[in-house]
Parts: structure tokens; sequence; C-alpha cells
């Protein structure tokens, strides 16, 4: 009895010992993915300032910017992948809202939602 007791404690820490090594590993992962893609940031910076062709300068630059945004989207500071939130769902207990269509369920979302003015905003004189 004694001795199962014992055999389980050492059991239960293996699986401790193997989860803590596990989650300090992706942690690790991570902060080496966030400092290469740092270094890689200041390495194509430092070429494009020192590169004669303008063509060559830009593409470095805007492979900098690219990365940046990158490091920015991993460390939850974008302003591209901030703040999004899902949408109140819709009750469907209504019966008036089951007999819609798929269509008519959207244009009744689209205008619950004011979709049309957040369009008009986003793409205002691209098109």
């Amino acid at each position: 009895m004694m001795l199962e007791l014992i055999y389980s404690a050492i059991a239960v820490l293996a699986i401790l010992l193997i989860a803590s090594t596990w989650l300090i590993a992706r942690k690790n992962i991570f902060e080496d993915q966030i400092r290469s893609k740092s270094v890689e940031v200041v390495w194509c910076t430092i070429q494009a300032e020192n590169e004669t062709d303008i063509n060559k300068a830009l593409k470095l630059f805007n492979k900098a910017e690219a990365l940046k945004s990158e490091i920015a989207a991993l460390l939850g500071e974008s302003p591209n992948v901030a703040n999004f939130k899902f949408a109140e769902p819709i009750d469907f207990t209504d019966d008036a809202l089951k007999g819609l269509s798929l269509g008519e369920l959207q244009r009744y979302y689209d205008k619950q939602n004011n979709i049309a003015d957040i369009y008009n905003e986003l793409y205002k004189g691209k098109n």
C-alpha cells in the first residue's frame, strides 16, 4: 500500500516535470523567434542604409518593415490584429428570424451592426 503511494507520487512528479519543461520550451521558442526576427530587422536596416542601389535599399527597408509588423503581431501590439471581438449572437428563438433566407438574414445582420458604415469608412476613396 505504501509502495503504491510512493510510485504514484513519483509518477505525478514526473508528469509535472514533463509539463513544466514543455511549457518553458514553448516560451523559449517564442522568445527565440522574436529575437531572430529582430536581428533580421536590424540586419536589413543596416544593409539598406549602406546599399548604393536604391531599388535594393527599398526592398531591404520593405522587408524590415514587414518583419517589424510580424513582430508586433506576435507580441500583440499590432493595430491590424488587436481589438477584434466577436459580434453578439443573434437570438434565433424569434420565429421571424427562423423563416428568413440566408440573404435576408445577412441584410438583417448588416443593418443591426452597421456593416455598410464600416465598409464606407474602410474603403473611402478606394473604389
